[in-house]
């Protein structure tokens, strides 16, 4: 099939990628700019350019069988700095690539969404999909509001979806100078001798699921024979930040400094996913657990041509 991913020179992105390929498939990327760690891959057909500009998606769009969005340019923080910015380069965006998905007819769309935000803090753990909606942050609204869109389009337009609701991914190729992904975060703060800041007391709980993981379940929702379909991917468990820092100890080796920040008021204190939908709709499997998947992470940062 022809794939089509926006976002796909992204840390997520380039998963998907990796992922979508192994399987024999056609893949075109569309982003802002190339990769960041590794050189364009042979057999990739690459676009540059925004996805706001609709002439652009118009013609990239043209014959693609399946279409993956896992574009985000705000993250909780952020999103509520700007909440302008937020709906227009987040939410708008999305209406208008849905709504040339289906002048393009587009066969199917893979939505990004997200495994925290959307829930607020929940009232049940771990969380399922059917629990209540009530984000906290403009991010999380913003996501939710896009879910709803994708199933509008659906409706009136019959383009298939699912709805992808990730944990917290991390892993290689995520990174560690960002101000997202506490895991690659920490761990270069570690290799640079530097301090880690931490929002309250370090007993905020989330679930993290690694990156390879996450991109095969995209991957089977993709071609899953089930559709119109949310689905929790994690690993359903959660993990402490003190917890976190911890294990970076141990497969560092290094003496870490941590310094305790106020707590903020946009971050959901304990999240852990139900899984169970994933596993038996997408055959959903955890391969990667939290000490293999640092270390696998920490010889990627430590690697690192700065």
């Amino acid at each position: 099939m022809e794939y089509l991913i926006l976002g796909g020179n992204g840390f997520i992105g380039s998963y998907i990628v990796d992922e979508v390929l192994a399987k024999g498939h056609s893949v075109t990327v569309l982003d802002i700019g190339p990769e960041k760690y590794r050189e364009p891959l042979p057999g990739v057909k690459y676009i540059f350019g925004s996805i706001d500009n609709h002439q652009l998606l118009n013609e990239t769009f043209h014959n693609k069988d399946v279409l993956i969005h896992s574009v985000s340019t705000t993250s909780p923080f952020s999103s509520n700095q700007n909440i302008e910015y937020d709906i227009q380069s987040n939410l708008i965006n999305a209406i208008n690539i849905f709504k040339i998905a289906a002048a393009n007819k587009v066969k199917r769309i893979i939505y990004l969404s997200s495994g925290g935000a959307i829930y607020g803090e929940p009232t049940s753990i771990p969380i399922p999909e059917s629990h209540d909606t009530n984000p906290i942050s403009s991010y999380g609204i913003t996501k939710l509001a896009i879910e709803k869109y994708l199933k509008y389009f659906s409706l009136n337009f019959g383009i298939e979806y699912n709805i992808i609701r990730p944990s917290n991914p991390y892993g290689p190729r995520q990174n560690p100078f960002s101000n997202q992904g506490v895991i690659s975060v920490f761990l270069g703060k570690a290799l640079r001798g530097e301090t880690i800041e931490i929002w309250g007391d370090g007993n905020i709980a989330k679930d993290y699921i690694f990156i390879s993981d996450l991109a095969s379940a995209i991957y089977n929702a993709s071609i899953s024979k089930k559709v119109s379909e949310i689905y929790n991917i994690g690993s359903s468990t959660f993990i402490s930040l003190n917890e976190i820092i911890d294990v970076i100890k141990k497969v560092t080796g290094k003496n870490i400094e941590v310094k305790h920040i106020d707590s903020n008021k946009f971050d959901v204190q304990k999240v852990c996913l139900d899984i169970r939908k994933a596993q038996e709709d997408l055959l959903f499997q955890q391969k990667t657990g939290l000490l293999d998947g640092i270390s696998e992470t920490w010889d990627f940062v430590k690697n690192i041509k700065y």
